[in-house]
């Protein structure tokens, strides 16, 4: 009988180190398994960043179509509205009309002295 009780024994003994063994590889596969998902986590990232710095500094391939066929106004990433460049009324451009002209004739008159200064007299030679 004595036999049979160290059999039982042992076996229990055996028992017990498989089930802590066993435990020990859930936890094993636990941990690969976690290990796994961050690296696919961080293999996504290292995807788009590279992505992205192939694309830096270059229009994309495809363009999308403004959804606001006939818009007008600019807009800032801050918010700030572009108004445009103001257009001078038909006052204005009368006004500005004569001036110009004659700061054109008198600029013409001015190169046209200087080059007489410049060039040698022929009769001189």
């Amino acid at each position: 009988m004595e036999s049979i009780e160290e059999n039982r024994k042992a076996m229990a003994k055996g028992v017990k180190e498989m089930s802590q063994q066993y435990t020990q590889m859930s936890q094993q596969v636990t941990q690969l398994s976690q290990q796994q998902r961050n690296t696919d986590f961080q293999l996504g990232q290292l995807a788009t960043t590279v992505g992205n710095m192939q694309n830096k500094g270059k229009f994309p391939s495809t363009t999308e179509p403004n959804p606001k066929e006939y818009c007008k106004a600019i807009e800032l990433q801050s918010g700030t509205k572009y108004q445009g460049p103001q257009l001078p009324s038909e006052d204005d451009i009368e006004k500005e009309t004569p001036e110009v002209e004659q700061e054109k004739e008198k600029n013409e008159v001015e190169e046209i002295e200087e080059d007489e200064e410049i060039e040698p007299n022929q009769e001189d030679e």
